[in-house]
């Protein structure tokens, strides 16, 4: 069951303080930005947007606060696109559509009828994603 945005705030204020890690204005802005966004930006794209609430912060800032939203399983990284990675909020398991153009991701779920099994080829699987590569209907219309 997905949480909604005030739970998932929440559960992240309570997981920062029993951790003892400072809960700041930035840190939280830089979460509630990808709770929002759904177009699992880069750190650059969230750091572009922290400043213009938050003018002074730093780009080492959130780059910092990205890698420890990540490690304490708030978000995860789904795609390198071009030499950029993107992060989502989503932490449930779907899937995604890559657009070759531009490099738009869309969250999706299919139901494929496959099921994962827990150790392939000697790895543990921990989770999995389909990734879907094709043009978005934004590119088509500039066709």
């Amino acid at each position: 069951m997905m949480l909604d945005y005030k739970e998932r705030l929440e559960d992240f204020v309570r997981a920062c303080k029993e951790k003892g890690l400072k809960i700041t204005p930035q840190r939280l802005a830089v979460y509630e930005i990808l709770l929002r966004r759904k177009d699992h930006p880069t750190v650059e794209e969230i750091y572009e947007e922290v400043k213009e609430i938050y003018p002074f912060v730093s780009l080492a800032t959130v780059y910092r606060t990205v890698e420890t939203l990540e490690e304490m399983g708030f978000i995860r990284k789904v795609a390198y696109w071009g030499n950029s990675i993107r992060y989502d909020a989503n932490i449930q398991e779907h899937d995604h559509l890559v657009c070759i153009i531009c490099g738009s991701i869309t969250d999706m779920k299919i139901d494929a009828g496959c099921k994962v099994p827990k150790e392939v080829e000697g790895f543990k699987v921990h989770s999995h994603s389909l990734y879907i590569y094709g043009v978005c209907p934004s590119c088509q219309k500039k066709d």
